[in-house]
């Protein structure tokens, strides 16, 4: 058994700006989601906020295409407003509500808050989230990009006024950034509360595309990306874009070489966290995708299975040299 994979909505739609991802009409992600049924994926995590900077595009075209008619299992999370809090009980209620209405169902499987909001005390966002629950709007409660202190403060919360207690957290992990595993997990595990990883390529940090950019035959490698252009993720390039992680990238280039038979980046970053890391059997990985190729490509390679042992432990000897600097995405 392994974690189970989800596909990260986010990438459906087009942004305000008019930068336009590859699924961003009802035709298009209908082909999508065909591919991903016969790769037996049948989750999408998706957002009020998706895709970034477009609200609510993601979940018209996801509606717009029957997922939910089509089997797909979908979870949501809370609108992000520009101005104004986010986990209050006005925006809230209205969040899910227009979510429903989106994706024609009566109720989401997950339904997260996309991050703190620090205008709402953690009692009232836990008091709002247990009246949504009250009203059948979710199934399970999910919080993403808490602090372990903020999450041990919830469970706490919760258990003291009989709220609905979160059962599944999201949050970036990867073979770069595991500061998740120092206090976070065993607060999530205590609780029996599962993990789901985002960003398991680091943003395509962890392709090699971003450190050996200058080199790269393609001069247009990293439009489109969350390092240059419309789409550009100025906290990834924070936590990412520094000597000591493209020092751990050339590193993970010579293991992935030395490797009988050799491995691409991905496919080794993609099967130690899938495999090797703290992850277990009720956790999920968040993956994505801008082209069905490269959708079908990273499904394989998790799907190899575990890496030999001295690539395992090569490639988790890398976090050693990099553990100091990892910096906060929020």
């Amino acid at each position: 058994m392994a974690p189970n994979l989800i596909f990260g909505a986010g990438g459906i739609g087009t942004t305000a700006d008019s930068f336009t991802y590859t699924w961003d009409t009802p035709a298009k992600v209908s082909e999508l989601l065909h591919v991903l049924q016969m790769l037996g994926i049948h989750e999408l995590d998706s957002g009020a906020s998706y895709p970034p900077g477009n609200p609510w595009n993601s979940e018209t075209l996801l509606g717009a295409s029957q997922a939910a008619k089509k089997g797909f299992i979908i979870d949501s999370k809370i609108l992000l407003p520009k101005q104004g809090p986010s986990l209050n009980a006005e925006n809230m209620a209205a969040s899910i509500d227009r979510t429903c209405e989106l994706l024609s169902v009566d109720k989401v499987r997950t339904l997260y808050a996309h991050m703190p909001d620090p205008s709402v005390s953690l009692r009232e966002q836990a008091a709002n989230f247990h009246q949504q629950f009250l009203e059948d709007k979710f199934e399970r409660l999910g919080l993403s990009n808490y602090s372990a202190e903020q999450m041990g403060e919830y469970f706490e919360i919760c258990e003291q006024y009989n709220y609905v207690k979160p059962s599944v957290y999201q949050g970036c992990y990867n073979a770069l950034y595991r500061g998740v595993e120092k206090n976070l997990l065993q607060i999530l595990r205590q609780h029996h509360c599962a993990f789901y990883a985002y960003s398991p390529l680091a943003g395509g940090f962890l392709t090699g595309k971003v450190t050996f950019a200058s080199v790269s035959p393609d001069p247009n490698n990293l439009k489109r990306t969350r390092w240059k252009g419309a789409s550009v993720m100025p906290q990834y390039q924070t936590a990412f874009d520094k000597p000591p992680m493209h020092n751990a990238i050339r590193r993970l280039e010579v293991i992935c070489q030395e490797a009988n038979p050799k491995l691409t980046l991905q496919e080794a970053a993609l099967r130690w966290l899938v495999y090797h890391s703290s992850l277990q059997d009720c956790d999920g990985v968040i993956i994505g995708a801008k082209q069905i190729e490269q959708l079908k490509s990273n499904v394989a390679d998790i799907r190899r299975g575990p890496l030999e042992n001295k690539e395992a432990k090569a490639i988790s000897d890398l976090w050693a040299a990099i553990d100091e600097v990892e910096d906060s995405l929020f």
